[in-house]
């Protein structure tokens, strides 16, 4: 299913019935294509309800857990336990939900150290454990900015290498630390690289103020992060107030709740 396709929900909770279910068909078709699944999760508040009903689909389909890595492509600053924790919420969402073993659980251990040493230890790990393949899925959500996991327009980001570089579209690396700002503070992220390597890219986009970044992602705008990311596959998973006054046309599938 190479290419780019747009669903078009008409609101949040028919966003994540559709969403689970494009997240469980990939997880399943990588574990009988290769009999593991590398699985790249977002945070944020969008993915919650998404996570929720996929646990159910793992459960109810017997998923081999032992089969599937589950990995962060951003985090804050912030202990696991930090309710702004990308890594707390999908534990709480999905992963305690599954009984997940945890030595499948690859987090950025955040707010421990250097925040450049962190993304060092994490593109690492990363390394080790896809063993120089890309991720079989990627969970992205998209910012009203236009910013995807921690790529945040206009910010400054510092390699494990120690070079500091603006967050780009030709970001080398796997992983790196972001000064996004007083507002935001310190943020790891997986670098567009690296995450340009995953088979399958989901993103998943709600409410009428991502829709004019949503328009310029579709449109591959340059300057907006989140365009780009697309892997072999690319899927938008959007709610029809996301879409804004102009559809998109990239394969439209409008879905009713």
């Amino acid at each position: 299913m190479a290419g780019m396709q747009t669903l078009v929900t008409e609101d949040a909770r028919a966003l994540a019935e559709l969403a689970s279910g494009l997240l469980l068909a990939r997880i399943s078709d990588a574990l009988l294509a290769r009999g593991s699944a590398r699985v790249i999760l977002a945070g944020g508040g969008t993915p919650r309800e998404t996570y929720s009903l996929l646990a159910q689909g793992i459960s109810e389909q017997r998923i081999p857990l032992s089969a599937v890595g589950w990995f962060l492509g951003d985090e804050r600053w912030v202990p696991r336990d930090d309710p702004r924790s990308n890594e707390g919420m999908a534990r709480s969402a999905l992963l305690s939900k599954i009984s997940a073993p945890e030595e499948s659980i690859h987090g950025w251990n955040a707010a421990t150290g250097d925040p450049v040493a962190c993304a060092r230890r994490y593109a690492d790990d990363i390394a080790r454990e896809m063993g120089g393949f890309g991720p079989d899925l990627l969970i992205l959500g998209l910012g009203a900015d236009g910013h995807t996991a921690s790529l945040f327009p206009g910010a400054t980001a510092f390699l494990p290498g120690g070079d500091r570089v603006p967050v780009g579209h030709d970001m080398p690396g796997v992983a790196a630390a972001v000064e996004a700002g007083a507002d935001k503070g310190w943020r790891l992220t997986l670098c567009p690289q690296f995450l340009r390597t995953s088979r399958s890219v989901v993103f998943l986009v709600a409410g009428a103020d991502k829709s004019a970044a949503l328009r310029r992602v579709l449109a591959a705008d340059p300057t907006t992060p989140g365009a780009w990311i697309r892997g072999e596959s690319t899927f938008y998973v959007v709610t029809r107030d996301a879409t804004g006054p102009e559809r998109p046309n990239h394969g439209q599938e409008i879905r009713h709740a």
